[in-house]
């Protein structure tokens, strides 16, 4: 069941019933009854598929990857072999952006306009990962704790990012569902369903 993004403007979208759980200082909409959305983003592609290169990469596969300096964005276990805490790999956001970026203008799915995103290729995050032979696929848990696969096909079809940053350069807050998200060029087929657009990301499972 796909939860609805976690702001007060989006109180109607996603699905019929609601429930608003509040940690600190965040509100977090998570879904808790109704139907499940299934919508379709191929009705309204708008926008030419377009990327830019922003920044080079830093990080390479095969180098090591530093532990995050605080609390790191998400985590990678699995089917991995580099690793910088027990059992996984902890990265934060400085982490993540020293894989070369790029900027990208889609269709999104959900706001229903044409969107500039920056962000690293998941095939890209993968190899820092060092993900092995015989993975078969992706899943993600996000924040709160709505799950989505992505197989490895569909990653090495190409075309998904995982955004860290709108267009002008800021940071994705949680109510705009940073602070990681994934995102699909248009005509991509896993982006198909506008359920696969995950957010908030706090783990990826690589199995």
């Amino acid at each position: 069941m796909r939860s609805m993004r976690w702001s007060v403007a989006g109180l109607v979208g996603r699905l019929g019933v609601r429930c608003v759980a509040v940690t600190g200082v965040l509100t977090l909409v998570a879904a808790c009854g109704g139907q499940a959305a299934t919508q379709s983003t191929t009705a309204e592609h708008n926008a030419a598929p377009s990327a830019t290169a922003v920044s080079p990469a830093t990080l390479k596969p095969g180098q090591a990857v530093p532990a995050p300096s605080g609390k790191p964005v998400f985590t990678i276990t699995g089917k991995i072999t580099t690793t910088n805490q027990d059992g996984g790999l902890a990265l934060d956001l400085s982490t993540v952006e020293r894989l070369a970026i790029h900027q990208v203008r889609l269709y999104e799915p959900w706001t229903k306009q044409n969107t500039d995103f920056r962000g690293v290729w998941l095939q890209d995050l993968l190899a820092i990962a060092g993900v092995k032979a015989d993975a078969a696929k992706l899943h993600f848990v996000a924040l709160d704790d709505y799950t989505v696969d992505l197989t490895m096909a569909d990653i090495r079809a190409g075309g998904i990012m995982l955004a860290t940053r709108a267009g002008d350069g800021s940071t994705l807050p949680i109510d705009k569902g940073g602070p990681t998200r994934i995102v699909f060029l248009n005509g991509v087929k896993a982006g198909a369903n506008a359920d696969q657009w995950i957010w908030s990301i706090k783990a990826i499972d690589v199995q």
